[in-house]
């Protein structure tokens, strides 16, 4: 019987959608501040405020915030 290189895909982790959205440094990070604040899908506004507090994203837009945050949505990481 040939061995597989990369084993059985696992039912409970992530599909190629999210896998994706987690490409972006910005995704990734909105996601760590969603987890760490155990609440539901922060707003714009509130990301935007926490992300100025960082060097690599003080100049960071909130259409840009808007847009990756969607992403996330969309790839039903963060709850609706």
């Amino acid at each position: 019987m040939p061995m597989r290189l990369f084993g059985r895909r696992d039912p409970g982790g992530l599909g190629p959608t999210q896998t994706q959205a987690l490409t972006h440094p910005l995704r990734v990070r909105i996601l760590e501040m969603h987890i760490r604040m155990r609440s539901r899908p922060l707003s714009v506004e509130t990301l935007m405020l926490a992300l100025g507090h960082t060097p690599e994203y003080k100049d960071v837009k909130a259409a840009e915030v808007k847009y990756h945050r969607d992403r996330l949505f969309d790839a039903k990481l963060l709850p609706v």
